[in-house]
Order: C-alpha cells, then structure tokens, then sequence
C-alpha cells in the first residue's frame, strides 16, 4: 500500500471491489428547489464551522471513528438533513440564521439512501452523477463531490465543493496520522507538489465532479 503525503486521507484507502462509476436509479427523488436552497445554504454555512471547531476538538456531534474523507460528506449532510436543538444552536450560533424547514419536509427517502449506512467514498460516489471531468468553477455547486480513483495507488478519495460568494473551495479531511481538516481553493489544490491531486483532465487519478442525485 502506498500512502502519500497532500490530501492523503485514512477514507482513501480501501480493497473494496467497487466499480470506481458504480451508479444508483435514475430515479432518486430531487429535492424541490427550495429544498436545495436550504440545503445548499447550510453546508456553506456549517462546513466552515466544522473546520473551526475542529481545530479546537470541540466537535461534540462527529464521532472519531467516522473521521475520514467520506465522513466529512456524510455529517455535514447529516446535519443539514436534521432538525436541531437548543446544544446545536448554542455550540454553532450562526446556524440559528438558518431555516432548514423545507429542506427537512422533502427528504424522504433521501434521508434512508444517503443516512443508513457508512459510506465509504466510492460508496458516496454510487449515489450521484458525474457532471464534468474537468473543474470548471463557473458549473461548480455546493454539495459537488471531486473524486480521486487509483486502483494501482489504492486510493479513493472525495472532497466537497462549497461556494462563497464567487469563491470555490474544496473541503476535505486527511484522515491520516494528521487528522486535519483543509479547506482549499482550486488554484492551491492545483498548485500542490504532487499532481495526483491537480483537479485536471489529465490528471489519471482525479476522476471528475460528482454531484448528489437529490441536487440539480
């Protein structure tokens, strides 16, 4: 096994005999579009948060044996999936701006598809759709997905789009022995020593943008 230096993440690396394009129906229920908004908007709001109470190990909610790329992905769209009480808003004051009541009446079975099972990051690919191999941020969204495959390096990695304001930037956890979380813009992933992280066409490694199948 060959563990490298950057974003190399403990979620990255796994011998699971997953198709690195594996889909689900085509069917999957959207969320309506005011759902996505709400959506959208807390994950650009609670991602940052996250980065900043994590720092300070004051993460109460986010369980240590999820901490890898895929878990990353998965609580912060678990939180904005849930109704929260007086100890979430406390802990994360700028989120009691946020509403995320029609987001929380559209789920249905979204909710069971992306929150009943530890999805690895080839996992979380499986439940969405490739809209670009190349990261043009202009088709960037929030809750976009940039997938790294390597059979031969045994690498699978993901790291999650978020927008602020006309700014695109990557959030990702290393989940190796640093157990950082990292938020980056597209020039400085670019711009990294090792090109198996460059977000471009002629990257083998990177495998594209994916976004969820419940997001337009």
């Amino acid at each position: 096994m060959i563990v490298r230096k950057g974003p190399a993440l403990a979620g990255l690396f796994f011998t699971l005999a997953l198709a690195p394009f594996a889909t689900v129906g085509s069917n999957t229920q959207k969320l309506s579009a005011e759902a996505q908004q709400d959506f959208r908007a807390f994950v650009e709001t609670f991602a940052p948060q996250v980065l900043r109470f994590e720092r300070r190990g004051a993460n109460y909610r986010w369980h240590s044996s999820n901490r890898d790329c895929a878990g990353l992905v998965r609580y912060l769209f678990w939180e904005a999936m849930q109704q929260h009480d007086e100890r979430f808003l406390d802990h994360y004051a700028k989120m009691r701006a946020l509403s995320n009541v029609s987001l929380r009446r559209s789920l249905g079975p979204i909710v069971r598809e992306w929150q009943r099972d530890n999805l690895t990051a080839g996992q979380l690919i499986s439940h969405t759709m490739r809209i670009s191999h190349s990261a043009q941020p202009e088709r960037l969204k929030t809750g976009d997905l940039l997938y790294f495959y390597s059979p031969e390096l045994k690498i699978r990695h993901v790291m999650l789009i978020i927008r602020s304001g006309a700014a695109v930037l990557a959030v990702y956890h290393t989940g190796d022995s640093r157990g950082e979380l990292r938020i980056r813009t597209l020039d400085d992933l670019n711009a990294l020593p090792d090109a198996q992280w460059h977000i471009q066409p002629q990257n083998p490694v990177f495998q594209g943008v994916f976004r969820p199948r419940f997001l337009d």
